[in-house]
């Protein structure tokens, strides 16, 4: 059995080489100051959705965390293994596709909306790139560009390096969501 990755060191060295408090830690992904503490300590199991945020907030590859490398084959992920968060309207749910051993700087997602759900994200890395395919449904993208929308096998690229919105109409909708970190 693999030793799971010492979480509070790799989240203390990030804190760190960034010069942030766990205030401002707290502040960017929504974690108490507390938890932050006892992760830190390595006295916590943290589950995903902290996990997520932190990595999300502190710009740490969640692939990193698991630095086995892929086994020889092909890997089968049953869908009940695949990692799902929920967006803050509950109406969106975001299932990780990218593989968890991944060093490549991408990340995939599957994105199933209820009718009127939207995904509101704060500003990703600079240079962060999103491609946003619809696979059923109506989706718009609102960034500070402005305002696109997309119907079935449409594809819409834009920057994520500003806050920005996937919002779906009164159908609901499905959708890829690559997004494309700065190497």
């Amino acid at each position: 059995m693999t030793t799971p990755p010492r979480l509070g060191q790799i989240v203390r060295a990030a804190r760190a080489a960034q010069s942030l408090t766990l205030a401002q830690v707290s502040e960017r992904s929504g974690v108490s100051r507390s938890m932050l503490s006892a992760i830190e300590r390595d006295v916590v199991n943290p589950t995903f959705s902290v996990v997520w945020a932190l990595c999300q907030a502190l710009d740490i590859d969640l692939a990193s965390l698991e630095p086995r490398p892929p086994e020889a084959g092909i890997t089968h992920q049953r869908a009940f293994e695949t990692p799902a968060r929920t967006s803050e309207d509950g109406l969106c749910e975001i299932r990780m596709l990218s593989p968890r051993r991944s060093t490549l700087s991408v990340e995939w997602h599957e994105l199933r909306f209820a009718p009127g759900g939207a995904l509101v994200s704060a500003a990703h890395a600079a240079g962060t790139v999103e491609h946003l395919t619809c696979l059923d449904g109506t989706l718009s993208v609102e960034t500070a560009a402005g305002v696109a929308t997309a119907g079935p096998g449409d594809t819409l690229r834009y920057a994520a390096d500003t806050d920005h919105a996937i919002r779906a109409d009164h159908e609901g909708a499905r959708a890829l969501l690559l997004v494309m970190l700065p190497a």
